[in-house]
């Protein structure tokens, strides 16, 4: 028997179901585009992870013969030289506030890196890490601790490729005397961390920390395959792709992992 009672809890159960459907669209909505099915995933195997005696690295660069790497400490806000195995070989004189990406600029002899909340870059000398100039990059101001997360000197067009981590997401080209040249909005991540340029057969590698994700793209940003990666707060990427060497730090866990593409 259908009473008045009956029909009450039934419309209150289909505007329960109404109501929760659509709060789960617009979770759902909020979320970045994943690339899916769309895009290849890689695999990597891991050849070995080395501790680093960093505290909070970000960032990641080869030196000028790529038998080094520089990195950055957002604890310390020092600039480090590291060898392959991320010994410390050398601390720069430099200190920073917020630093969160680097790289070397081997054509003009000079670091490069950015200072986060401030959203500038700043230019070092390679050999004494001495300040030489610094830029402020014209990015919409959103949350002050989602701004310029990493860099990355391209050689084939004379550019730097930043990264703003979120809010807004984008990819862009920037040169010092010209300013930004293009930028990209980016969708298919939930953060991005590191980004890393290889001028010698035009790639992009950007990592994300919260999607724990490394993603091999095209100049503009595109993903052509995506890799996965079992540790968390991935903030610095470089890639000798000649050597199939893949290195990745980890903020979190301080430390410095190394692996190669498996076909």
């Amino acid at each position: 028997m259908i009473t008045k009672d009956n029909i009450v809890k039934v419309v209150g159960t289909i505007v329960l179901l109404i109501m929760f459907g659509t709060a789960c669209k617009k979770n759902e909505d909020t979320l970045p585009a994943d690339p899916g099915n769309t895009v290849p995933t890689g695999k990597l195997e891991k050849l070995d992870e080395f501790h680093m005696n960093i505290a909070e690295p970000s960032g990641l660069s080869f030196g000028r013969t790529k038998q080094s790497l520089f990195t950055v400490s957002d604890n310390s806000n020092k600039v480090y030289e590291m060898d392959l195995q991320g010994n410390v070989i050398r601390e720069l004189a430099y200190t920073g506030e917020d630093l969160e990406g680097i790289t070397c600029n081997p054509d003009d002899n000079v670091l490069a890196v950015v200072e986060e909340r401030k959203r500038e870059v700043v230019f070092l000398n390679y050999e004494t890490g001495a300040e030489l100039n610094r830029y402020k990059i014209n990015v919409k101001e959103g949350d002050s601790n989602k701004g310029l997360e990493g860099i990355s000197w391209n050689t084939n067009n004379r550019a730097y490729y930043l990264l703003n981590e979120n809010n807004p997401a984008l990819m862009m080209v920037w040169k010092p005397d010209a300013g930004i040249i293009s930028e990209v909005d980016m969708n298919f991540a939930y953060d991005y961390s590191g980004i890393y340029a290889d001028s010698e057969n035009s790639f992009l590698w950007i990592v994300s920390d919260e999607s724990q994700m490394l993603y091999r793209c095209n100049y503009n940003a595109k993903v052509l395959e995506k890799y996965e990666l079992n540790f968390s707060k991935a903030e610095g990427i470089a890639v000798d792709y000649e050597n199939n060497r893949i290195y990745v730090i980890s903020d979190k866990l301080s430390k410095l992992f190394v692996y190669k593409m498996v076909n």
